[in-house]
């Protein structure tokens, strides 16, 4: 149970900073690896869905 919901956090946190890093600037989304549409499709998901 707490690999589980350390898991949604981990989601959580890393959804919330890819938020915060398409609004700084689509050349850090683009260092870690995605693109603009990969990363707003990710952002869009709840916690629970990997």
């Amino acid at each position: 149970m707490h690999n589980t919901i350390g898991a949604w956090i981990a989601r959580h946190r890393f959804r919330r900073d890819l938020s915060r890093q398409i609004e700084l600037g689509n050349y850090l989304v683009n260092d870690i690896g995605l693109s603009l549409e990969e990363a707003l499709n990710e952002i869009q998901k709840p916690f629970w869905r990997a």
